[in-house]
């Protein structure tokens, strides 16, 4: 008996295993992509928001401390025993002369005031570049002499300085008084402010100067 196609197709007889058909493989003649499940942007998002995160709290730290090493001068008067009010400007302002290659430091002459009424007469540099830093601000106030010294008494106490002396200066002209405060800097040594205040003078003026010198200890 000759089998013919069509009979063939009805049993099956020629048929390849796995050929077409609704269940096999490659039904359609495309071979199915791989399956896949996409990737999670949780993981990179909290990287991103963690460093975010990071960044902002450097930053406020940053201020921080930009803030505590470089104080602004925020006394604006004080008061003295007598009723009067002496009104400060920050030592930037009347003590620039002295100011050299970032010393005194910020947090040195941040923390200073002066008189805002004294005029600067001279500047002297002991130090000349070779020695610690020492150098001197000549001014003069048209305030008494004893104003003129509880005024920086009451403004060194204000903002932290130690007032180690104040009385008679042991340099001067006679009858001179003087105020000396300490303060440890964040550049690792102290420095001092001297304050000598003359008697003043019989046109009204009160000559006086103010010293910043930096010390290798607190003694």
């Amino acid at each position: 008996m000759v089998t013919t196609s069509q009979t063939a197709r009805a049993d099956g007889a020629g048929t390849p295993p796995g050929g077409p058909g609704p269940d096999g493989p490659g039904s359609d003649g495309v071979t199915p992509s791989p399956s896949y499940e996409p990737m999670s942007v949780k993981g990179p998002a909290l990287i991103v928001l963690g460093l975010a995160v990071v960044i902002l709290l450097g930053g406020v730290a940053a201020a921080a401390l930009s803030s505590s090493s470089n104080p602004s001068f925020s006394i604006r008067h004080v008061t003295l025993d007598d009723g009067a009010t002496v009104h400060l400007v920050p030592a930037t302002v009347k003590l620039q002369a002295i100011v050299d290659n970032s010393e005194p430091p910020a947090d040195i002459i941040g923390n200073l005031g002066v008189p805002r009424e004294s005029k600067v007469t001279g500047v002297q540099n002991s130090d000349r570049h070779t020695a610690q830093f020492d150098r001197t601000v000549r001014l003069s106030s048209q305030l008494a002499q004893p104003q003129v010294t509880e005024a920086y008494r009451r403004m060194l106490h204000a903002v932290g300085w130690k007032v180690i002396y104040e009385g008679p200066a042991p340099q001067g002209v006679r009858g001179a008084t003087e105020i000396l405060a300490k303060r440890g800097s964040a550049d690792g040594f102290y420095w001092e402010v001297g304050v000598v205040v003359s008697p003043t003078t019989p046109t009204g003026s009160t000559p006086y100067s103010v010293e910043v010198l930096e010390t290798p200890d607190g003694n």
